[in-house]
């Protein structure tokens, strides 16, 4: 017979000075959705035919996507600038403060940069975004330029392939304190 790994409850719930606010949380996984949304698009258009209306589809959900987390970032940073986050738990060593830090910081330097960058290439495209109802148009920030437009292009995927790697440490952390270290890290942000 096989043994299975057995994982014992955590006890007793979290107080609320230990877990995260309900606007953190919410922030955290709909910029989290926002995310896979817009990798799972640009993944999803390398697949599809030039041209096709599908392909044209999927660019279209990657670009609002990325505006969608560009317009929840800034209230999240806010909330996070003014309200803080919970202290570190118990028996959490300097590594782990530190490494968390660092993630964290450029979790957010992501949030805001790749959408913004993702932007500029449209602009520097000659494309800009129209918001679906309104027939209302984003501003332009830079002209068109297709030199400028390959810059960004390439440091906005170079960006998002650089993220994967951030982006699953984060998950993965979150998954070895839940059930490695079985502290109450992952189930603060729950």
């Amino acid at each position: 017979m096989v043994k299975a790994i057995k994982f014992q409850s955590f006890g007793s719930p979290i107080t609320a000075v230990e877990r995260y606010a309900p606007p953190a949380i919410f922030f955290h996984w709909a910029v989290a959705l926002l995310i896979v949304i817009a990798y799972a698009a640009v993944i999803a258009k390398g697949y599809l035919p030039k041209g096709s209306a599908p392909r044209a589809l999927s660019m279209t959900i990657h670009e609002w996507a990325g505006i969608a987390v560009l317009i929840l970032a800034v209230p999240r940073l806010l909330w996070r600038l003014v309200r803080g986050a919970p202290g570190a738990l118990p028996g959490q060593g300097w590594p782990a403060r530190f490494g968390s830090a660092a993630v964290h910081l450029l979790l957010y330097v992501f949030l805001f940069a790749q959408p913004v960058l993702g932007y500029l290439t449209l602009n520097a495209g000659g494309h800009g975004l129209t918001i679906p109802g309104l027939d209302m148009a984003l501003p332009q920030f830079i002209d068109k330029d297709d030199e400028l437009r390959r810059s960004i292009k390439d440091i906005h995927e170079t960006l998002g392939s650089a993220f994967y790697w951030v982006i699953g440490l984060h998950a993965l952390a979150a998954l070895w304190h839940h059930y490695f270290r079985r502290d109450d890290t992952l189930r603060r942000m729950l």
